[in-house]
């Protein structure tokens, strides 16, 4: 019911919000998609940060978005695959929000969900797994305790000017948060300073490495594309743009079955089985452990899947030949690589960590 409310339209104009934000943007880097009904301001950025480490927010009370997208892990937790308020564990893992302004669609595999303000109301209301917990009656509970905190009242008035406490609603925090995650574009590595300020900050491997990743061999940048290495990216000059998922072999119980069905619990298409959003890179050295069910420990491993073409598990519940994968993508087909030439590529990701970190 919460959710349907607010799919019809945000109460908040833009002729309301403040005006004229200013993007600190690195080069290269468009303008993010904002939308109209939320347009940004520095108010609405500086509530939506205090409020993504409000633990009021969760069921509990004691549970924050930041609880699981840590600012000191390139906002991920650490984890195989996320746990909720409750303690319930998420079946898959934690994606960055760093640079997510630009993403096609949001999670691992929702081609519906296309926008900040939409997806932040599934953490919030999501019963199966619970992340944040909430119900209709803690968002009454939210609201009044938000209201009565002076600190937080008086962001609140800040970025949504005209708002009195009769009309504080849900969709004042959800803007908020989406303004705030929105904010979060960052690229000031070493391949970034070495790409548009033209500085020696690549080591002679990281930029055989780079050679090797962008290569038609590896065709890594096949689906870690664009800017932002994450594949499609929606900006001011490219609004429209697909999102797009990938099955890359990292399973097979048998005629193309996956533990988790992807893209394809979605669109019911079996050839979407087991495909799913490809996350972006930079940072990636940061976000251990990898892949969306947070399998795979280490980067080195990852190169290992990839270079053999899909992974082989040879006993358990998920046993199974990932290579003979009838939904993998055909790119994934395998490539060789030598000890040097792998510890190359190991740099130029090492090379994709931003200097600093919010």
């Amino acid at each position: 019911m919460i959710r349907a409310a607010l799919g019809a339209a945000w109460l908040i104009s833009a002729a309301t919000a403040l005006a004229d934000y200013r993007w600190n943007l690195p080069p290269g880097f468009p303008e993010p998609p904002v939308p109209a009904d939320n347009p940004m301001s520095d108010a609405k950025v500086v509530l939506g940060e205090a409020l993504f480490s409000d633990p009021r927010l969760s069921v509990t009370g004691a549970y924050s978005c930041a609880s699981c997208h840590r600012p000191d892990l390139a906002f991920t937790d650490g984890l195989p695959t996320a746990v909720g308020a409750t303690g319930q564990r998420h079946r898959r893992n934690t994606p960055s929000v760093f640079n997510a302004a630009y993403n096609a669609s949001f999670g691992w595999a929702d081609p519906n969900t296309t926008t900040l303000e939409a997806q932040h109301l599934i953490p919030m209301f999501n019963t199966d797994p619970v992340e944040l917990g909430l119900n209709e009656e803690q968002v009454a509970r939210l609201l009044d305790q938000l209201v009565t905190d002076q600190r937080i009242y008086r962001q609140l008035r800040g970025a949504f000017p005209e708002l009195d406490r009769q009309v504080l609603g849900l969709q004042h925090i959800v803007q908020a948060l989406a303004s705030y995650v929105r904010s979060l574009v960052v690229a000031n590595s070493a391949f970034d300073r070495y790409l548009f300020f033209d500085e020696d900050t690549l080591t002679a491997a990281a930029k055989t490495g780079m050679r090797l990743f962008f290569s038609e061999r590896l065709a890594c940048a096949l689906c870690h594309a664009s800017f932002n290495l994450s594949g499609p990216v929606r900006s001011t000059l490219t609004p429209g743009v697909e999102p797009v998922f990938h099955n890359t072999g990292l399973y097979d119980l048998g005629g193309g079955r996956y533990p988790d069905p992807g893209v394809a619990a979605h669109t019911g298409q079996p050839e979407d089985t087991g495909a799913f959003r490809a996350p972006s890179l930079r940072n990636v050295a940061l976000t251990a452990p990898y892949m969306h069910d947070g399998s795979v420990a280490t980067l080195r491993e990852v190169l290992a899947i990839y270079a053999a073409g899909g992974r082989v598990i040879e006993a358990g519940d998920a046993a199974g030949d990932g290579r003979l994968n009838p939904f993998k993508r055909t790119e994934v087909s395998g490539f060789e690589l030598s000890n040097e030439q792998r510890d190359a590529l190991l740099a130029f990701l090492h090379a994709l960590t931003t200097r600093s970190l919010r």
